[in-house]
């Protein structure tokens, strides 16, 4: 009995590193996303863009509502405005996101270090700030959804970008 437990458990842990590649792999992609953010019930905001990743980094570019693009560093993210042509540089320490901790995972272990429970196709990476749950199909992330700090909704569907 107590060796079929053991090796429940070391196939368990086996499933869930397995798992953690998948999930890996799918936040190393490059997307194309459609947000919608959600006030109650009544979506208030539209936004759709791509997002790149890049070795330790990755690139979020709005097209609509408004022109912007945030470049995202280990150390810091600019923020440049096109509409209005302005930039500003914000430092990663002022900042505690775990969507942003999770795409910047440089690699399997240190992603492995984030609280995430995984059920089927859904990992809900929790943090004492927020809750986000990435939907996922084989190795794709197709929506994120969270609360912001202002207790607002944002569903992010996402597609594969090619090319």
């Amino acid at each position: 009995m107590r060796t079929y437990l053991i090796l429940f458990l070391l196939f368990s842990l086996n499933i869930n590193a397995d798992e953690l590649d998948v999930f890996f792999e799918a936040l190393n992609k490059d997307y194309l996303f459609n947000e919608i953010v959600y006030e109650n019930e009544l979506a208030i905001q539209k936004s759709n863009g791509e997002i790149i990743k890049k070795k330790n980094k990755f690139e979020v570019h709005i097209k609509q509502p408004f022109e912007e693009s945030y470049y995202v560093s280990e150390t810091e993210i600019d923020h440049i405005d096109h509409d209005l042509n302005q930039k500003q540089t914000i430092p990663m320490e002022a900042i505690n996101s775990p969507l942003i901790k999770a795409f910047l995972s440089p690699t399997k272990a240190y992603l492995n270090k984030l609280d995430i429970e995984i059920i089927d196709n859904l990992y809900l990476l929790s943090a004492e700030t927020q809750a986000i749950e990435f939907l996922t199909k084989g190795n794709q992330i197709k929506k994120i959804i969270f609360l912001d700090n202002l207790g607002y909704r944002h569903e992010i569907t996402l597609a594969l970008k090619h090319g």
